[in-house]
């Protein structure tokens, strides 16, 4: 095995290849809000903030709705860690993930948990410990992850209380606190309550279009297998008929499509060759659905009858 084939020059380059961030037709949206909450802050300081405090931002699972957002926050230097003048390491941007059963108390004590807070005791005291934690320790963007917990597992009862919550963490007059609230479309129901709604902005994610993106759908494979993976393609991955075929597997989803093909580019390099092939997509395309050749859009003839069914996207909603 020579040293460009061992584990280890593959591990690197697996590594190397997955944290590496691919522009998306959804920056700019993003970038633009963060923009906005920073001019906000400093509106609040003046004494004349927009009462506009947070963002939902929703959209299908593998739309890239989460790797998006902490790529954009990442790169403002407003919500980056830096030393107070008590010597003290402050870091305005917390990034709190929900758990799949979340009533008002799962709500309040992942928060907790994100800052490394102790989580007993009464729902009241809990809930003022964080309201006070927040200020505290100057977190001025909480990005609140996979909201849709938060509609899925709760009561009507309960569900009014979080969102009860949510209106007094956006329109605190003692702090400046922003939020990001992410998740799948089903997170627009918060937004139906009238003060949430005067207190938020909207960015939906959508699903691409195989052909209003075929684009993006080729600067993706370039950007993964190409300029990551220094793959060439063999000519049944070069044309319409296989970026239609892809773009049918993962339903249009941006996130997932790039696993995708990195999964194939990994295929490919494993076994030793420098040329990517549909029949790495169709075999990693098997692993990860479970499907069979008849059942596998990368190999039937009668691709387009498996859109909506048969499809990586598919599979994993919840």
């Amino acid at each position: 095995m020579t040293e460009a084939n061992s584990p280890e020059v593959h591990r690197a380059l697996r590594v190397t290849v997955r944290s590496t961030y691919i522009d998306n037709p959804m920056d700019e949206l993003v970038n633009e809000e963060l923009a906005y909450f920073v001019k906000n802050i400093d509106d609040f300081k003046a004494g004349a903030p927009s009462p506009r405090r947070g963002v939902f931002i929703y959209g299908p699972s593998g739309t890239g709705k989460t790797t998006t957002v902490k790529h954009a926050i990442a790169k403002m230097p407003e919500f980056l860690p830096y030393v107070n003048k008590y010597g003290q390491t402050v870091r305005p941007a917390l990034y709190v993930k929900m758990p799949h059963q979340c009533a008002k108390r799962d709500f309040v004590v992942q928060i907790l948990k994100a800052m490394g807070l102790p989580t007993e005791g009464t729902l009241a005291q809990l809930r003022d410990t964080m309201m006070e934690q927040l200020k505290e320790r100057e977190i001025s963007l909480l990005h609140l992850d996979e909201l849709q917990h938060t509609v899925r597992s709760n009561t009507a009862k309960a569900f009014e209380a979080i969102q009860d919550l949510l209106k007094e963490m956006l329109d605190r007059d003692d702090w400046h606190l922003h939020m990001v609230l992410s998740g799948m479309p089903r997170i627009h129901k918060m937004r139906q309550d009238k003060q949430i709604f005067r207190r938020t902005h909207n960015i939906p994610f959508h699903t691409m279009d195989f052909e209003a993106d075929e684009d993006w759908i080729k600067t993706l494979m370039a950007k993964v297998a190409k300029d990551g993976c220094g793959l060439t393609f063999a000519a049944d991955v070069k044309t319409p008929e296989f970026r239609e075929r892809l773009s049918l597997a993962v339903h249009g989803a941006w996130g997932t499509m790039i696993e995708v093909i990195q999964n194939a580019s990994f295929r490919a390099l494993d076994r030793g060759r420098t040329q990517l092939t549909k029949v790495d997509f169709a075999r990693e395309y098997e692993k990860a659905s479970g499907l069979t050749d008849e059942e596998n859009v990368f190999l039937v003839s009668n691709y387009r009858d498996l859109a909506g069914s048969e499809t990586l996207v598919s599979l994993m909603e919840d």
